[in-house]
């Protein structure tokens, strides 16, 4: 049974994953790379409210950045210093429960010296709530309710473009890591799961066979 209820938790943590905003690269990003797509996923998280702005903070260092219109969604830039852009807003359309639309901004150049951008997003609901996704994740320490997307830019957290939805010329996937992970997770547990079922009919087979041996 212990092992079981291990299976269960594993296939349930797999869950929250895709509930949470991520930004994908539509390549390999190093820094300093050059003529690079980031596709923000924002999920609808509750089923009495819609989503109806998605406030994108960008991280410092980007060079050239333009936002990019979402069908039903229009983007309107923040600048910030030097001519270049602080955030993005997207407005007019609207994210049901259960559902996700993909945001995207172009780069012209991603900052060399550092390993990684945090990003912070704040989505706006019908009802006047906004929930920020900007809380750091420190490693070691439960993850927060509500992370900011980090983008690694080690060429190891590259996107597979399998095609996004809602998003005019993006090719970003949509919480694509999150649905690997998941995927991956399921997989391992669900064949643990049903050895764990076999193995405990075996052995309650066997309980009732020596019961019935012994009333003779």
């Amino acid at each position: 049974m212990v092992g079981i209820c291990i299976a269960g938790v594993l296939l349930l943590g797999a869950i929250p994953a895709f509930a949470h905003v991520h930004v994908h690269p539509d390549k390999e990003v190093k820094p300093g790379t050059t003529d690079v797509q980031l596709t923000f996923h924002v999920p609808n998280e509750r089923a009495s409210a819609h989503t109806v702005a998605v406030r994108v903070r960008l991280a410092a260092g980007l060079a050239g950045v333009h936002a990019e219109n979402s069908p039903g969604w229009t983007a309107t830039p923040e600048p910030g210093a030097q001519g270049t852009l602080s955030a993005v807003t997207w407005k007019g359309g609207s994210i049901g429960g259960g559902d996700g639309v993909d945001f995207a901004v172009h780069v012209d150049r991603l900052p060399t010296g550092v390993a990684q951008l945090t990003f912070a997003v704040d989505q706006t609901y019908d009802d006047g709530e906004v929930v920020s996704w900007s809380e750091a994740t420190t490693e070691g320490s439960p993850e927060p309710e509500h992370p900011a997307p980090v983008l690694v830019l080690d060429g190891a957290e590259s996107a597979a473009a399998p095609g996004t939805a809602g998003v005019t010329g993006a090719s970003g996937a949509s919480g694509g890591a999150a649905r690997t992970a998941a995927v991956v997770t399921a997989a391992v547990a669900l064949p643990a799961l049903l050895v764990l079922l076999a193995d405990g009919r075996i052995r309650a087979s066997n309980r009732r066979q020596k019961i019935a041996v012994g009333r003779e």
